[in-house]
């Protein structure tokens, strides 16, 4: 009999099933529960508190576009600030960038990092980075204590539910405002367009309070709940949606048209989003 992993999420409508090949890592760290297991369409996969955080079939779709699109919008992101991003998907991404020479990491559970370390290694090659500072702290916290000092901030969470909660908020946008210098720019993930769209629009609503560029882009998923995913950022002066450096940096997916088409129509944009 196959052994079949169940995922509960808590944030979505519907549960998916995995046929689990192998156990590779099960542990109740200080936060939550870990497992990563393999699985023959998937490979390995993270999951934490019975969530699918990732899977290596996909999780280029999603690491690539939370951290290219902004960093292509940005004409010189020297700092940047990733809050979340334990498995180090995010910060490979951003470590392939030269002109980044800071890469602060904050992660409530560093044996996400741990784990990442042994059994993920095609995600969690750029911890060996020497740009690379990591804190194991919480991450809206460490936002509120920094003043115009980063390029961009990355928020790389997992569902705004418990601890993650936090970064989700008015108080947490407008702390990254001020975290942000004079022409920063902040990403999140922001859930599913077919299952999560009163949180996108209350997530655009409070970022639009604080930030004067926002917009919306998305990527297809197979592996999260609602499959076409969205990602919410803001910016203080330069257009999301215009390139500001060339795209040099190897890829699988992310690519110059795939920034311009990622971002939702303007013609559709308000019905999907709303107007405010």
């Amino acid at each position: 009999m196959d052994l079949l992993f169940h995922e509960k999420d808590p944030f979505a409508p519907i549960q998916y099933s995995y046929r689990v090949d192998e156990v590779l890592c099960h542990r109740r760290t200080k936060h939550q529960d870990l497992l990563i297991f393999t699985n023959p369409y998937f490979g390995r996969v993270l999951t934490l508190d019975g969530v699918v955080q990732l899977t290596e079939r996909d999780e280029h779709l999603y690491h690539e576009m939370l951290a290219h699109v902004a960093l292509h919008a940005h004409p010189e992101p020297a700092n940047v600030l990733i809050v979340g991003g334990g498995d180090g998907g995010t910060l490979r991404e951003v470590a392939k960038h030269d002109c980044v020479r800071r890469i602060q990491l904050v992660e409530l559970d560093y044996e996400v990092i741990e784990a990442s370390r042994e059994f993920l290694p095609t995600l969690s090659t750029g911890f060996t980075d020497p740009r690379v500072q990591i804190l194991e702290v919480e991450g809206s916290s460490y936002i509120a204590d920094s003043i115009r000092e980063f390029d961009l901030i990355i928020i790389d969470s997992t569902d705004p539910v418990g601890p993650a909660q936090s970064l989700f908020t008015p108080k947490c946008f407008s702390a990254a405002f001020s975290a942000l210098k004079t022409d920063g720019i902040l990403v999140g993930q922001s859930e599913s367009l077919h299952f999560h769209q009163p949180f996108i629009r209350e997530a655009q609503r409070d970022l639009r309070q604080v930030f004067p560029l926002v917009d919306l882009y998305t990527v297809p998923l197979a592996t999260y709940a609602g499959n076409w995913w969205t990602f919410s950022i803001a910016s203080k002066s330069h257009d999301p949606r215009s390139l500001a450096r060339e795209v040099r940096v190897p890829t699988k997916y992310y690519a110059k048209d795939v920034h311009h088409h990622a971002f939702v129509p303007a013609s559709i944009y308000d019905e999907l989003v709303g107007k405010y």
